[in-house]
């Protein structure tokens, strides 16, 4: 019987250890893959918001181009481009230009591909004179079709993003206007982050990134054809691209994929002994410049996190044997107590008694306890609907405030159209006395389009003034910040004050009641202008930022800011810094108490870079229209 016992258990140690030995390899793979997992999403996030930078930088100068080759004085010179006062006038014009854009060089090429006239027409380095028909992006202007292309300066020998466009005459390309812009000040940010960021061109060949030793170097080794490609077009110079890696990967873009970068590539302080270097890459396409951006992750720190977290699964096994041991032998005393618990389980028993009774004699005090506090919840419930209902009129009231402060700009931007209709309407009589209907109808349609403008004035003050249903419901949140701001286009171009609204492509619902959300934002932006009438600087910036459950929008303007001992009083009922004619100081009050009906925040502080951000956060949910 005895060793039946022994053998029974040395199976039994046997299962244990082999679970053991599962649990930690498990405990492996999971802390490999949660690792792995978290480091691509971080990358993810961070990569939009490269990509993003990446295009809005492009984005300011993408019109540009075709601005300038419409200039009559630019057009004027590839009529007589021998005029060489002309073209001196050309030069000052450009260079002026490029200084005003911060652009890196303005120019004008000829139908033979040869420079005319530039921005640094008087520098070390001048581009007059330089045949550049071998450039993509001159062949593509010269047949009537805006140019894009980024390469390295054949004369300069500086890295940049080139715009061009054709200067035509009728319909014909007689020329073309180049913009090249450099890219180094977003590179130069880039390289004091923590991720190592590359953009490559279509081939592969790295032009842009935040480590430097990787520059005009191949994310993949490069075919011979590739490779004769670029050094015939002489896009790179005579720099022939090396490859980080040794062999292929996807480069199709808006994934992700392992791969491992040679020795030379990595930093000598991050090699390893063994040769591995492990990156997790990510990729994200940009159609319209024909890019791909990339971030590169370090996994190298993976196996020793692995090996902890498996020594540590080993210690918690160990820990948890120990505890079971403990139990045991607990377990033996337990017996012990059985009689003493028996003895008590009699005393509470009586004490249950007792306790019984009291129980009966404090339920009837409670029950009419009970009576009175339903009275008073249903008086506190009709109260509640009286508040509401006052909440309600003041914001109708406060709505109604702000379309009368805007009444005088609106007037005033009504009054012209009203002027222009009355002209245009003299005009088309006169016309009709001289028998030229062809004059008069041009002058009843120009009447129709003004009357368009008049109307789209007024259709968002009508929508503003209507009161709100109040009921809560997914919204597109665009639509009410639109909305807004359109209600105060007037103020915001009275004053010329510039207004940045950063919003994501994609559409972002949340929930909320669109009239009063416009009315919150009508209300906060309102008060950024009346900040900033007074600055130098007349800045407002609107951005959004969002995740699965939570979408916050930020207001950050350049005034002067909060006062330390007004900060904690913002929201407060009547308490107000402006002049007395200039609101009751209801507006932010007002504004909480519709953020928390849709289950929200708004908070309001100094930013560190000075002025104010306003941020308001609310519940992001799906398309009512998908439910």
């Amino acid at each position: 019987m005895f060793l039946k016992f022994r053998f029974f258990a040395f199976i039994l140690a046997l299962a244990l250890f082999g679970c053991c030995l599962i649990a930690i390899r498990t405990t492996g793979n999971w802390t490999r893959r949660l690792e792995l997992q978290r480091i691509q999403e971080k990358a993810a996030k961070a990569l939009k918001v490269y990509t993003g930078d990446l295009q809005s930088e492009l984005d300011k100068f993408d019109a540009l181009p075709q601005i300038l080759a419409t200039n009559p004085f630019f057009t004027n010179l590839m009529q007589h481009p021998g005029d060489k006062q002309l073209i001196d006038r050309v030069n000052r014009e450009l260079e002026r230009i490029n200084r005003l854009a911060q652009t890196s060089a303005i120019y004008i090429i000829d139908a033979e591909g040869t420079v005319i006239a530039s921005s640094n027409w008087r520098g070390a380095v001048s581009f007059i004179g330089e045949d550049l028909t071998f450039r993509p992006y001159f062949q593509e202007a010269v047949k009537g079709h805006p140019g894009r292309y980024f390469a390295l300066g054949t004369t300069s020998h500086v890295r940049g993003y080139y715009f061009s466009a054709p200067i035509t005459r009728s319909t014909t390309p007689i020329g073309v206007l180049t913009v090249k812009v450099q890219l180094q000040q977003l590179e130069d940010i880039w390289a004091r982050g923590s991720e190592k960021v590359i953009v490559t061109d279509p081939q592969g060949v790295i032009f842009i990134t935040s480590y430097a030793p990787w520059k005009f170097r191949a994310l993949h080794p490069l075919s011979r054809e590739v490779t004769e490609k670029l050094r015939k077009s002489r896009r790179y110079g005579d720099i022939a691209p090396d490859a980080l890696t040794g062999t292929a990967i996807s480069m199709a873009g808006n994934d992700s994929t392992l791969l491992n970068l040679r020795g030379d590539a990595v930093a000598p302080q991050d090699r390893k002994a063994k040769g591995r270097h492990p990156y997790l890459i990510q990729s994200k396409t940009m159609p319209s410049a024909g890019w791909t951006v990339h971030i590169l992750s370090d996994l190298s720190h993976i196996d020793n996190y692995v090996r902890n977290m498996m020594l540590l699964m080993a210690v918690f096994l160990a820990a948890l044997f120990l505890l079971g041991m403990l139990l045991y032998n607990r377990r033996k005393t337990r017996r012990e107590r059985i009689i003493l618990e028996d003895h008590a389980r009699t005393m509470l028993q009586k004490a249950n008694e007792q306790l019984e009774d009291k129980v009966k004699q404090r339920t009837r005090e409670l029950t009419r306890t009970n009576s009175r506090l339903y009275d008073e919840i249903e008086e506190h419930k009709q109260t509640e609907q009286e508040l509401r209902a006052t909440q309600n009129e003041l914001i109708q009231a406060g709505k109604l405030a702000a379309i009368g402060q805007m009444a005088a700009s609106i007037t005033h931007e009504i009054n012209q159209p009203l002027s222009a209709i009355r002209m245009y309407a003299d005009n088309a009589c006169l016309f009709l006395e001289q028998r030229q209907p062809d004059e008069a109808r041009q002058n009843l349609s120009d009447i129709a389009i003004v009357i368009n403008k008049m109307a789209e004035i007024t259709r968002h003050l009508k929508s503003f003034a209507r009161k709100s249903p109040g009921k809560v419901t997914p919204i597109l949140l665009s639509e009410p910040i639109t909305s807004a701001l359109s209600l105060l286009n007037l103020r915001i171009t009275k004053h010329n004050v510039q207004v940045h609204a950063n919003l994501p492509e994609m559409d972002i619902y949340v929930l909320a009641e669109s009239i009063r959300l416009e009315q919150v934002l009508v209300n906060v932006i309102g008060n950024a202008l009346d900040a900033v009438t007074t600055q130098e600087i007349k800045k407002i910036t609107l951005n959004m930022f969002f995740d699965r459950q939570w979408v916050t929008i930020t207001l950050h303007d350049s005034g002067p800011g909060i006062a330390i001992e007004h900060i904690g009083q913002l929201f407060d009922p009547f308490f107000t810094t402006k002049e007395e004619d200039r609101g009751l100081g209801l507006g932010l009050s007002l504004s909480r108490a519709i953020i928390h009906d849709f289950g929200g925040t708004i908070q309001a502080d100094n930013h560190p870079e000075g002025g104010t951000v306003v941020t308001i956060t609310l519940q992001r949910t799906r398309s009512g229209r998908d439910d």
